[in-house]
């Protein structure tokens, strides 16, 4: 239950949303505690903690449990942070739901890999990809959003996609579709245009406290995933030109 104080341990990821973004999202919103923490605050940064052999399969995000046990790969630890805080849904069908909605969100993290978006690409590979993302988010980014305002739609839970709208599934999808519209241009519009209650689901997280409290950078993770604080790993043109001005 939430309120038996045990912690869910120590989440561990780089200074950017990407991967530990969804995570730190349900970690807050479960009400258990836990710590944060980046490469960056170890000696010797990632490469000294792979050495280790700490993470299972040399690559971050991982959570170490309160037992010592690490667990990595994302849809694990959001499951399991879904587990312990009693995320999962209320029902068999709502749980399958839940993890139909991370599949999803796996699914738009391929596909802003595939456009170049992150933010430490050379200028030239960003720039092999213009055309193509101008036609993902006019293509693309709408069919994934039609797909899912169908299944809100046909939903009836006061417009989200579970009875309570906060479950481990929904901020999974929610932390990829905020990073889609961080990444979007200018000119793409308003990315959510075509799905009304979607948006509107969308908007109801934004402004969840916990959901707050990551994206202000008070959470675990500090200003690390704080959104005015260069955590974003996708960046439009003009984020990623500042992002990567001489200091």
């Amino acid at each position: 239950s939430k309120d038996d104080g045990e912690a869910l341990g120590e989440l561990m990821y780089f200074p950017l949303w990407a991967k530990g973004l969804q995570l730190a999202l349900i970690a807050e919103a479960s009400g258990l505690p836990w710590t944060g923490a980046v490469p960056g605050d170890t000696e010797g940064g990632w490469k000294a903690v792979k050495a280790t052999g700490v993470a299972p399969f040399d690559q971050l995000p991982i959570l170490t449990t309160p037992s010592g046990l690490v667990l990595a790969q994302s849809i694990a630890i959001a499951n399991y942070i879904g587990k312990k805080g009693n995320m999962l849904g209320s029902t068999d069908e709502e749980f399958g739901l839940g993890q139909m909605l991370m599949a999803e969100g796996e699914d738009i993290y391929t596909m802003l890999q595939k456009q170049e978006l992150a933010r430490w690409k050379k200028p030239e590979v960003r720039a092999s990809t213009a055309e193509s993302r101008v036609q993902c988010y006019a293509e693309a980014v709408p069919k994934h959003l039609t797909f899912l305002e169908k299944l809100i739609t046909a939903r009836g839970d006061g417009g989200n996609f579970t009875s309570s709208g906060e479950t481990a599934g929904e901020l999974y999808l929610f932390g990829m579709l905020l990073q889609l519209r961080t990444a979007a241009e200018p000119s793409a519009g308003d990315v959510f245009a075509c799905a009304p209650k979607v948006k509107a689901w969308f908007e109801k997280l934004e402004s969840h406290v916990a959901v707050r409290k990551v994206l202000d950078g008070q959470s675990a993770m500090g200003a690390h995933f704080g959104e005015a604080t260069g955590a974003p790993y996708f960046l439009n043109d003009a984020a990623y030109e500042k992002f990567n001005a001489p200091k």
